[in-house]
């Protein structure tokens, strides 16, 4: 059975997602597994999914968005793309150095102009493209990039 995620909760998530300026999310949003999130798009009503879940083995439907922990939110790299024209705050902008590091799937200690920054996510641009969400911790920016996206070294 496909449980989903309501007006009062996706209201709560909402506001953990203003913390990137997003302030719209045109998702049906399910929750997969503990903390993940996905949202779905297409024309199915919740009554359709859940009639197909009952009829049909289906584990996931929907695109994985972001991973939701008590007081934050990640973005994955899709929702990032898909909510691009709405993230506004939080941006780290990489060198390319740094964009490399990244891509390798290696953290990235943090530079003198990030260290007055608070803890927490970030979204991470390389000139006009976003390319990823991490959390700035300390000394360094740890990277979330999934392995299969990670450039092999």
């Amino acid at each position: 059975m496909t449980k989903f995620i309501y007006k009062a909760q996706k209201k709560k998530i909402l506001e953990k997602l203003s913390y990137y300026g997003i302030t719209k999310l045109p998702h049906l949003l399910i929750p997969s597994g503990k903390e993940k999130i996905r949202g779905y798009s297409g024309d199915l009503s919740m009554d359709e999914i859940s009639n197909l879940g009952n009829i049909a083995n289906m584990e996931n439907i929907g695109l994985y968005l972001f991973h939701e922990y008590e007081t934050e939110i990640r973005l994955s790299t899709d929702a990032i793309h898909i909510l691009k024209d709405q993230i506004t705050k939080n941006i780290l902008v990489l060198n390319k150095d740094q964009k490399q590091m990244w891509f390798k799937g290696q953290d990235i200690p943090i530079p003198d102009e990030w260290k007055n920054q608070e803890n927490g996510f970030r979204v991470l641009k390389f000139e006009d493209d976003f390319i990823g969400c991490g959390k700035l911790v300390d000394d360094r920016l740890i990277n979330y990039m999934p392995k299969e996206r990670r450039i092999k070294a």
